[in-house]
Parts: structure tokens; sequence; C-alpha cells
């Protein structure tokens, strides 16, 4: 019996066993779930013919301003209603009026003084006659010696008359300058003299400008100099200004109004001190009655300019929003997104030209994305508007955890 309990406990022990194992709770396998794509919006990239427009920004300034100044010497005696400042008036205008007797004086002193020499030359012109005669009864068939025919005096008696209608001619001038006219369609930016006032010669009366064209000087983008034809050549008689760039104008300092202009000429060196080049663009007519619904441009005012540039066929454009850093964008190949690098050979604000790394028939993805999101399936949902799902949020958020979020690169 003492040699039998052994076998019966090692007997129970494997009973014991082999039941536990028969009997073991079987662990539940959960069915395979399929893994969840990154919901994103795409477009086929397709090329297209695009027409750019180069911005950039200047001052208004007058094409044309000079100092309205007096050529004689007088007191103001009058002055026109519109010779204000900020006046509009039109070329030959009386503006301002001096004192003008003592010019009148002078022309009543050289009328006189031509008269008198004009009866000299006559008085003259007698006494040659008459001595030619008395010479001819004398000594016929012999040439009349100079002198005696009285050539010298009448000659100097004729320079005499001429010179006295010279002076006769300029005090009528000068008479004709106390009225101090419009030398253009123009106007007034500041004036200097009123009523009462004494002018000299020379003295500045007023700055004018001429109102016919103003212009604008427009610095130029190093990276946009390929993109526009630059009127560099003189224009000839036979070219017209449609070949000219055109670019319109914009500006809000009141409301938002525009104004169509023309690039009409480049500038010879480049701007030592921003290092680019200026063009000057002008606005033709800016005061006329079809601009009379705008609001009047102000010399100095702040303009927006959008400029015509070069068309470009078969261009690769993205939005600036699509690219990120300046240099990569994603794309859907395969079913799986990826990272891809491209070349910008020009962008504004809203688009940039690749030159290289797309090709027609590439899916770009135009939904925002973090680096994450690389090599990860791609559910496309153009058309609707989906919020991003439980992956993409779980990803987000390791990649913050990880690093800073790649953002699109901003525009310069």
């Amino acid at each position: 019996m003492r040699f039998l309990l052994p076998i019966i406990i090692i007997c129970l022990a494997g009973a014991g066993f082999w039941y536990i194992k028969d009997n073991a709770p079987q662990a539940r396998k959960k069915p395979t779930q399929k893994i969840s794509g990154v919901k994103v919006e795409t477009r086929t990239i397709a090329p297209k013919t695009l027409q750019l427009k180069l911005q950039s920004y200047g001052q208004i300034s007058a094409k044309t301003t000079t100092k309205l100044s007096a050529q004689v010497n007088g007191v103001v005696t009058n002055v026109a209603d519109n010779f204000a400042e900020g006046a509009f008036f039109a070329k030959g205008d009386l503006l301002i009026s001096l004192d003008n007797r003592d010019y009148q004086n002078n022309i009543n002193s050289a009328k006189a003084n031509l008269t008198q020499a004009q009866q000299d030359l006559a008085l003259e012109n007698a006494k040659v006659a008459q001595a030619k005669a008395d010479w001819q009864r004398l000594n016929k068939n012999t040439k009349v010696p100079t002198l005696v025919s009285r050539t010298p005096q009448a000659k100097i008696a004729k320079a005499k008359v001429s010179s006295m209608h010279a002076q006769y001619n300029q005090a009528i001038i000068n008479f004709q300058r106390t009225k101090i006219t419009a030398p253009f369609d123009g106007r007034i930016m500041s004036k200097q003299i009123s009523i009462g006032d004494y002018a000299s010669a020379n003295t500045s009366l007023a700055e004018i400008i001429s109102t016919d064209v103003l212009q604008v000087r427009l610095p130029l983008k190093n990276s946009d100099l390929a993109f526009i034809n630059l009127p560099e050549q003189q224009l000839s008689s036979q070219q017209q200004t449609s070949d000219l760039p055109n670019v319109e104008f914009t500006s809000n300092l009141i409301e938002q109004q525009k104004w169509e202009g023309k690039i009409v000429r480049t500038e010879a060196a480049i701007d030592t001190s921003s290092q680019q080049l200026f063009v000057i663009g002008e606005i033709s007519a800016p005061f006329s009655e079809q601009q009379s619904n705008k609001h009047t441009l102000k010399i100095g005012q702040y303009i927006v300019a959008n400029i015509q540039g070069k068309t470009l066929a078969n261009a690769i454009s993205v939005n600036v929003s699509n690219l990120y850093q300046g240099e990569y964008v994603f794309v859907v190949t395969k079913g799986i997104i990826e990272k891809r690098l491209v070349k910008v050979s020009w962008r504004n604000d809203s688009i940039a030209i690749i030159s290289q790394g797309l090709k027609a028939g590439d899916v770009l993805v135009t939904s925002i994305l973090s680096d994450a999101a690389q090599g990860s399936p791609a559910d496309i949902v153009n058309g609707t508007a989906k919020t991003k799902n439980s992956t993409q949020k779980k990803n987000a958020g390791k990649q913050s955890s990880q690093g800073t979020k790649a953002m699109p690169a901003k525009s310069t």
C-alpha cells in the first residue's frame, strides 16, 4: 500500500493535466480590419496657356511738371479765378496779368523811333538818286564812285530801320508777356504770388503739372524680368502704342477703383538702392470726362499695378497653397500619397509655375497635408466636404509630437 500511493498521486496529476489541457479557454480572434486611407481632394495636372500678370506698386507723379514764371517785371494787377492750388486750367487760359503801362509806353516810343528811321532812310534814298543823276550829267558813260553815290550812308540808314523795327517788335513782345497764359492743360500744385505782389523776370509764380498724362515708376522683381517684353527700343512713327505691355492700376484709397495704362519705357540703369529694374507706366487722360466716375488721382498716391507679362503655352501651374516650403507638393501614385520635389520658375500670390517635377496626368493633392501623410493610402473624396478621419487625426497628433508641421509656402 505504501508503494501504491505515489503511483496513485502521479495518475491523478496526469489526469488533471490532460483535463485542464483539453478544457483550456480559447482566445477569440478578431477579423482583420482594412487599413483606412487618408481622405484627400485631388486634381489631375493638365497643361494650359497662361497669360502672366506681374504685380508691382509705385507712386503717382506728373509726366510734365514746371514752374510758371514771369518773363518781364511788373506788379500783379489781376489773377484768374482758377489761379488757386488744386484748380484746373486749359491751355491758353489767362492766369496772371501784370501792370503793362510801361510796356505800352515802350511800344509807342519804339514806334516813333521806327518812323523816324524810315523817314531818314527815305531821305537818304532821295540823296542817293540825286547824287547819281548829278554824276551822270557831268560824267557821262562813267561808273559812279561809291562815296559819291552815298551808298554807305544808305546802308547805315537801312540798318537803323531794321534796328528800330526789332526794338518795336520786342516792345510788343514784352507787352504781350504781361499776360501770363497757361502753356498746356494742367493743374496748379502751388502758387507763390498774389495781387499786388511785384514779379521779377524769371521769378517763380506757381508750380503746375500737365494733366494729359500721369506716370508711375514701378519696380520689377528680378525673377519677373524673364517673363515680360520690356519696351527697350524707341518707338518709331510706324509702331503703335498697342505693342506696349498693358497695365491695370488699382487703388483703394477711398474705394476700390482701377485705371488702364501702358508700360511706355524702361529705365536705363538698375536702381542702386534696391538693385531692381524700374519701368515707367503711364495713365492717359486721367482727368477726362471718361474718368469722371472715379475719384481723382492724387500726386504721390500709392497705387498697385498688374502688368501684362508673357503668354506661356503648355504651362503647368499649382496654387501656392499646394506648394510646401517652395519646393515640393503631394501627389497620389498608385493609390499612395507621396512627396514630389518640383522646380518653380515663377510665382505670384496665387499660383506657381512648375518647370520640373510635374507632368500632364499627375494627380496633385489639393488638400492641406502634413509630412506624416507621405506613404499613406489615399482616399480620394473629390467634390465632397468631408472631415479627416481618425487615422489623419492620429497621424497629425503623432507628427505634432515629433516636430513642426510643414506648411504651404507663403508668397513673397
